[in-house]
C-alpha cells in the first residue's frame, strides 16, 4: 500500500505498547495540553525532550516517525518562518523593508517546539495500538457509540478509497492518459472521481447488507476490559508528573 499506515508498528513489544490504552490516552493528552500551554522556551524544550524520550522507548523505527512528522512540520514551518518578520518588537536585524524582531523569533521557536512535541505524542497515541483498540478505549471513556462507528468505518475505508483511486490512476496511465493543465485532463479526472463515488456507494451498500446478514443492529459490541495494572498506573504517574512539572515552570 502506498499510503502512510500509522498503526504499522502498533504491535511492537515496548513499555508504551503494553500501556493500557485508556491510561495512555489520558496521560498523553494531559502532557500535550501542558506542552501547548507552555509560555516559554525552556518548558517547551523540556516537553520536546520528554516526547522524544517516549518515542525512543516505544521502539518505533525512526523512518516511520519521520514519515509521520513531515506533514506536521510542513504545516508548522511556514508560520514559524513568518513570525520573526511579522511580529512587532525589538529589532535584531533589518534589511530594506524586512526586519527580524526578538519577540517574533521567540514565538517562532516556541510555536515550532510545541507543535513538534505535540505531534510526536499524537503519533504515540495512534501508532502504539491498533486503531480499533484506541477507539474502543475512547468509547469506554465516554465517546458516543455512533461516533465510535463513524471513526472506525472512516478509518477503514479511507485507505480502501485510496487504493481504488490508485487502481483507476494506473488504469488511466495504461490507456495513455497524461496529466496536463488543460480542460481535457480536468474532464477526465472529474469522470474518474465520479466513478470512484459510484463504486464507493455500491460497495457501501454491499458492506451494509453483509453486516445486516451477520446480525448488525446499529452498534458494535465491545468486550469488557480488565482494570488498570500497577505498571499502567506507574507509567501514567510518570507522564502526569512530567506534565505538571512543565506547567509549573
Amino acid at each position: 500500500m502506498s499510503h502512510f499506515d500509522p498503526e504499522k508498528h502498533s504491535c511492537l513489544g515496548s513499555a508504551i505498547h503494553s500501556w493500557d490504552p485508556r491510561a495512555k490516552i489520558v496521560s498523553l493528552l494531559v502532557l500535550i495540553f501542558a506542552i501547548a500551554l507552555a509560555g516559554s522556551i525552556l518548558p517547551a524544550l523540556a516537553g520536546l525532550c520528554v516526547s522524544i524520550s517516549l518515542v525512543l522507548i516505544s521502539r518505533i523505527p525512526l523512518a516511520h516517525v519521520a514519515g509521520f512528522m513531515k506533514w506536521p512540520v510542513i504545516f508548522l514551518l511556514p508560520l514559524a518562518l513568518f513570525l520573526p518578520f511579522t511580529t512587532e518588537g525589538d529589532c535584531l536585524y533589518s534589511f530594506q523593508f524586512l526586519s527580524v524582531s526578538r519577540q517574533g523569533l521567540f514565538f517562532s521557536l516556541l510555536y515550532l517546539t510545541r507543535g513538534v512535541a505535540a505531534a510526536l505524542l499524537a503519533l504515540l497515541i495512534v501508532g502504539t495500538a491498533p486503531f480499533t483498540v484506541t477507539i474502543k478505549a475512547l468509547q469506554e471513556m465516554g465517546l458516543p457509540a455512533s461516533l465510535t462507528q463513524i471513526f472506525l468505518f472512516a478509518y477503514r475505508y479511507v485507505f480502501l478509497l485510496n487504493e481504488e483511486f490508485s487502481i483507476m490512476s494506473r488504469s488511466l496511465q495504461c490507456k495513455g492518459f497524461v496529466r496536463r493543465s488543460d480542460l481535457k485532463t480536468a474532464r477526465t479526472l472529474a469522470m474518474a472521481f465520479a466513478m470512484l463515488l459510484i463504486r464507493s456507494y455500491e460497495r457501501s451498500l454491499a458492506v451494509y447488507n453483509a453486516m445486516l446478514s451477520r446480525g448488525y443492529r446499529g452498534d458494535i459490541p465491545i468486550p469488557g476490559r480488565n482494570g488498570l495494572a500497577a505498571s499502567d498506573l506507574f507509567k501514567s504517574l510518570l507522564v502526569l508528573g512530567a506534565a505538571f512539572s512543565i506547567m509549573a515552570k
